[in-house]
Order: structure tokens, then C-alpha cells, then sequence
């Protein structure tokens, strides 16, 4: 039974990637090895009392920050999957749970590349909401980001085409965009070039560069061969666009 309800973990999980930004989405650390981590955490730190058995709802999952850079993208839907994963976990072995299940992954330079470590505990917190969580999440995310490349990360949300409202974060020193699917950001439309435009990280921000595009690349309505970038600007490649998000 364990097994089936981790089997729709992991093609809940493939649905997921199926509908995200970019490349077959490939990480060294697996959801499914999470997830079995996380059932083996409730099932260790469990109290059984005169009437119950009650389970630890309080999640928290350490990666190196390299593996942890690799969720970037679907983190706060991953944490979603889990939570609902360890409720049926929790139903499974009929344990008790004195407040909503959380889960949040986090860095740690001290855990080794391609492990996993999980913590657990029985806490009752009602004032912490969804969104909190989401945020804190966030928060942890931009925290490591920020200390791998020594710049505060932007987010790129586009604004129409087939993945409007899709939103990708900007972590890597390069990030590629264009039609291919080789492409760090794939940009879904024919007036778009296969290889089209890329953004650098650098110290003192974010610059896009148009890679010779045959419809070219416009900031905020200007066409532009080298343009930095910050939050609030509007970018547009053919006729996608997108915006630059800070926070």
C-alpha cells in the first residue's frame, strides 16, 4: 500500500515537470527518495499513547545547496506534494496529527552532495498559514541562491504565450533562452530563435544579450544588443514577453 500511494507521489511529481520551464527537468537527488525519507521520519518518530498514536507533522529537509538549486522552480509545489504524500502516510498507519503536515527543504553546506537528511518533530503551530510557509520557503531559497553566486536572484514570470504565468528563477551565472529545447528557458513560439538571447549574472546584476535573434530582443519596448536588467522590466523576445520580478 506504502508503495502505491508513492508511485502516485512520483507521477504527480512527472506531471509536475511535464508542465514546468525549461529542460527534462533532471536532479541528482531524486522526489521519491525524499519522500521515502520523509515516511521513514514519521513512522521512527511516532509516541504512542493510551488512545493514539501520534506522528510528526514538522518537516524539514536538508540537501547540499547545489542539489537544493536544482528544485529551484518547483519547490513550493514539491513541499505541496510531500505534505499531501505524508498525509496519506499518516492515514495509512492510522496516526494522529495535532495540526497541519509541513515540509520545507532546505541547505545545508554540511550535508554531502546527492544526500539527504530529514528532522522531524510533533508541533502545533495554527498562526503558520500556507502562504508563511510558501514564503519562508522562498526566503530559503533566495538565501542560497544568493550565497552561490554573490547576487540577489530575480524572478522571470511570462506574461502570455503557452506558459503565461509560469515563472522561472534566475540562479544561474548563464542562463540560456531560444526556441531549442537544448535551452535553459525554452520559449514556446516560431518567432522566436532557436537560440535566442541569454541572461548573465553578474556583480552588479543582471544583464540580458541578444544572440543575433532574427526578430530581435526589446526592454521595455527598446531593442536592445546588451541591456542590464532589473526588477519591474518587461523583456520581449519576438512576440513573447515576459517581466523581471524582485521582492
Amino acid at each position: 500500500m506504502v508503495a502505491s500511494i508513492l508511485d502516485r507521489f512520483e507521477e504527480s511529481f512527472e506531471r509536475l515537470v511535464e508542465g514546468s520551464v525549461g529542460r527534462v527537468f533532471k536532479t541528482p537527488v531524486q522526489p521519491a527518495e525524499i519522500g521515502r525519507k520523509l515516511e521513514r521520519a514519521m513512522v521512527t518518530n511516532q509516541v504512542v499513547s493510551l488512545d493514539s498514536t501520534l506522528a510528526p507533522n514538522d518537516f524539514r529537509v536538508l540537501l547540499n545547496p547545489a542539489d537544493l538549486i536544482a528544485f529551484a522552480d518547483l519547490l513550493p509545489q514539491l513541499c505541496g506534494q510531500m505534505e499531501t504524500w505524508l498525509n496519506d502516510v499518516a492515514e495509512l498507519h492510522h496516526f494522529r496529527l495535532i495540526d497541519r503536515t509541513r515540509v520545507l527543504i532546505m541547505g545545508d553546506d554540511a550535508v554531502a552532495r546527492r544526500s539527504i537528511q530529514v528532522t522531524a518533530a510533533i508541533s502545533d503551530k495554527p498562526h503558520v498559514s500556507k502562504r508563511d510557509l510558501e514564503e519562508s520557503q522562498r526566503t530559503e531559497l533566495y538565501r542560497v541562491v544568493a550565497k552561490s553566486n554573490g547576487v540577489q536572484p530575480l524572478r522571470f514570470k511570462f506574461e502570455n504565450g503557452p506558459q503565461a504565468g509560469v515563472e522561472f528563477l534566475l540562479r544561474k551565472s548563464i542562463t540560456t533562452l531560444g526556441r531549442s529545447l537544448e535551452n535553459d528557458i525554452v520559449l514556446e513560439s516560431s518567432e522566436v530563435s532557436r537560440a535566442h538571447a541569454r541572461i548573465e549574472l553578474q556583480q552588479d546584476g543582471m544583464r540580458i544579450i541578444d544572440l543575433d535573434s532574427t526578430n530581435g530582443t526589446r526592454v521595455n519596448g527598446r531593442s536592445v544588443r546588451s541591456q542590464g536588467l532589473k526588477a519591474g522590466d518587461q523583456i520581449q523576445f519576438g512576440n513573447l514577453t515576459a517581466r523581471i520580478i524582485g521582492e
